[in-house]
């Protein structure tokens, strides 16, 4: 037998204590990489054993539960006292659900600090087992997921925000594939369309059943030159619900690339904007009744140059008449006398009955008609017909129009107006100026190949620094009764022939109102 202190025991010795060194170094190592894997993950593990109530923490479980790992001794209780109130009934629950056999399971709570901030956990807890089967440890993991929920709470509320967005501007979102026609809707967009998700089988070849038949070719034809062209669009269109109603329908697209060049998809919003060309037509309704009710007072205003206006052809038509009864009464009729007179009383008939029938066009509740029109013989018009007005007010007028101007497209009576109002605003202007200086000027001429410049000059005193942009504006007015609709709707009525009118001082005193009206290759 080897004695005690012999070289065997000493071999033996450091041949047991040899392995012992290297299993405490890999013991080390793998203490501290599993330390940092808890560290970068934000998780920490606990051990309770289940006879004694022992736990035991690992460093990580220490931050995550904000203790002083020097301070607090790992316990059950200490855990559950940083557990928020409201879930620490529930927490409670399941771990004593685990101790008493039951199998493992994963729960999320809330934790409460002490500095009153709030942490999202995510817990996993393991039981261990004895061979009679019960539970002698439980194992667990207590992750930070603090981060991920705030993350989370944050997308949905912003998906929130977006819903609701879109609800209330009736936007819907879409996506479309442009080679496999796969589409993507925002629930919204479902709402817009009228479609149920969950009955519904959606395609491309869907959608377009549902537009208009008159805006689907058209349609088409935009959005294959837009792939084509790799490029966005923008497109008015009109769709038909399954119960048959309309709606209208603004969409506008974007293409999105892959690393080669090709379109990948079609991202892109569809606005429903049914509800404001409703509102548009009730204006431009609205519009026409104002303006129908500004000519009937701006001729309530003419009466008695309208009335000197038809007179005059009436009291020629009883001249020429009494004229032509006193050559055929002759003993021997002088017929050619007759004729000439009854000739004469014929072409006054005619001009009485076209005064009448300018009246009657300015008292009508017409659409706009767009035809073509000599801008001349429209100022003409206006000028007989308020010639006596003018020269009762001492005005007297000054015309510049010259011959062969092109043709505007345009509706006759709404021009007629817009020149009544700016011919009667002018010698309202100059109500004040001495009569030698009372002169109204108009003119025509071409501003550009597409546009005909007409203006209205006056001399009266001008209009004060700052007015030339708000005289326009309606409600605004400078006549001590005035209703400030007149310019307004001379404003509307322009811009709605694709023109414009403006003010200018005039020179040396006085007001230059110009409006432009599109020429009928402007137009086309």
């Amino acid at each position: 037998m080897a004695r005690k202190g012999s070289k065997i025991n000493r071999s033996r010795r450091k041949l047991a204590t040899k392995p012992r060194k290297q299993t405490d170094s890999g013991s080390q190592r793998s203490k501290f990489h599993l330390a940092e894997a808890q560290r970068l993950t934000r998780t920490g593990h606990w051990v309770l054993t289940a006879s004694s109530q022992r736990s035991v923490w690992s460093p990580e479980l220490f931050r995550i539960f904000d203790f002083d790992p020097a301070a607090q001794k790992p316990s059950l209780l200490a855990l559950l006292s940083r557990v928020h109130p409201d879930d620490r009934p529930d927490v409670e629950k399941k771990v004593n659900c685990v101790l008493l056999g039951g199998q493992g399971l994963e729960h999320d709570y809330r934790l409460m600090l002490s500095d009153g901030s709030i942490k999202h956990i995510h817990t996993v807890l393991h039981p261990l087992t004895s061979s009679s089967g019960e539970t002698t440890e439980i194992i667990a993991t207590a992750a930070d997921i603090t981060d991920r929920v705030r993350s989370e709470t944050e997308l949905k509320r912003s998906e929130t925000y977006l819903a609701e967005a879109q609800k209330i501007s009736h936007t819907g979102c879409w996506a479309r594939n442009p080679t496999t026609g796969a589409l993507f809707w925002s629930q919204e967009e479902w709402r817009i369309f009228g479609l149920d998700p969950g009955t519904t089988k959606l395609s491309y070849e869907k959608f377009l059943q549902m537009v208009h038949p008159e805006d689907r070719a058209s349609l088409e034809e935009t959005s294959t030159r837009a792939v084509r062209e790799k490029r966005s669009y923008d497109i008015p269109f009109r769709i038909v619900l399954p119960d048959g109603s309309i709606k209208h329908i603004h969409s506008v697209g974007k293409p999105f690339f892959e690393e080669s060049g090709g379109v990948t998809e079609y991202i892109g919003v569809s606005m429903d904007v049914t509800e404001r060309k409703r509102d548009e037509a009730a204006l431009q309704l609205a519009q026409a009744e104002l303006a129908r009710v500004a000519r009937l007072t701006t001729i309530g205003e003419l009466a008695a140059s309208i009335a000197y206006e038809i007179n005059q052809p009436l009291s020629a038509i009883s001249t020429n008449c009494l004229a032509a009864l006193r050559w055929l009464g002759h003993e021997v009729p002088n017929l050619a006398e007759a004729k000439q007179a009854l000739e004469r009383t014929s072409k006054e008939a005619q001009r009485a009955s076209d005064v009448v029938g300018r009246i009657r066009a300015l008292l009508k509740h017409d659409k706009p008609r767009y035809t073509p029109i000599e801008i001349n013989d429209v100022i003409k018009e206006v000028v007989t017909m308020t010639q006596s007005a003018l020269e009762a007010r001492g005005v007297s007028v000054r015309i510049d129009l010259p011959p062969a101007l092109p043709r505007a497209l345009g509706d006759r009576v709404q021009l007629q107006q817009v020149l009544l109002n700016l011919i009667m605003n002018g010698a309202d202007a100059m109500s004040l100026v001495a009569s030698g200086r009372r002169i109204l000027g108009l003119s025509s001429r071409i501003e550009s190949s597409d546009n005909i410049l007409v203006s209205i000059e006056d001399s009266g005193t001008g209009l004060e620094e700052g007015l030339s942009d708000r005289i326009f504006d309606p409600l605004f007015t400078t006549k001590p009764n005035g209703m400030g609709m007149g310019l307004a709707i001379c404003k509307s009525i322009v811009e709605g022939h694709g023109g414009r009118i403006w003010a200018l001082p005039g020179s040396p005193n006085g007001t230059v109102f110009q409006f432009t009206v599109p020429t009928l290759d402007g137009r086309a």
